[in-house]
């Protein structure tokens, strides 16, 4: 566990509610610019966050693929957020998967949905992305609902309420948004090739004749 001063980036998944984010996990609602963590354990709760052993703080992934990964399990849902937030203070790395936070601030919302495109890229070699290719090669894909038409409305309305950027991320590429905001280059190159999917979204849909 180290302090740091100089922000650290990750994605974040939200439950978007009457223009409040709620945490995927916990239950918390996000509120605009600093949010201090506290432990949540029901019986001994650490005296710092985030604990040792524990998995308090607030969460962010390095892998936007394994981000959406976690919306996808809930085929059904339709109120998933993503976006990427600023993390300070006392952190915790987790290797490759992500950190856990003492202070966090969003830092920007996106308006792609888990379920834009049918299939998510390969989002790591060894292990893990056989796992991946043969889940695909089994059409291991299961069709959600369509999104919620007042989506983009609510979206924007959050995006006002936390006074931060809404944009999709090939604009977010486009315009060099992440990478003025410093985000890692492995970061971007997943964002990438999300994007370089996007393409197959209109025909996937109209396949299931779930889009005009």
């Amino acid at each position: 566990m180290s302090e740091r001063r100089e922000a650290l980036f990750g994605w974040r998944l939200w439950r978007l509610r009457d223009a409040h984010l709620e945490s995927w996990a916990a239950s918390y609602t996000w509120v605009p610019g600093d949010n201090v963590a506290h432990c949540l354990a029901p019986l001994l709760r650490c005296s710092q966050t985030p604990g040792r052993g524990c998995r308090c703080g607030f969460w962010g992934l390095f892998s936007l693929i394994n981000c959406l990964k976690r919306a996808r399990a809930e085929r059904t849902e339709r109120s998933s957020v993503l976006g990427l937030i600023r993390a300070w203070g006392d952190v915790a790395l987790h290797g490759q998967e992500g950190f856990r936070a003492q202070h966090a601030s969003i830092a920007c919302l996106f308006t792609d949905w888990a379920w834009d495109v049918p299939n998510l890229p390969v989002p790591e070699r060894g292990l893990p992305g056989w796992w991946w290719r043969i889940q695909r090669a089994l059409r291991y894909v299961s069709p959600p609902l369509p999104p919620d038409p007042w989506r983009k409305r609510m979206l924007g309305d959050a995006a006002s309420t936390y006074g931060v950027p809404l944009l999709s991320l090939e604009d977010g590429l486009r315009v060099g948004f992440l990478e003025e905001l410093g985000i890692e280059r492995r970061m971007q190159e997943e964002a990438r090739a999300w994007v370089s999917m996007i393409d197959t979204r209109a025909a996937w849909w109209k396949e299931r004749n779930l889009f005009d």
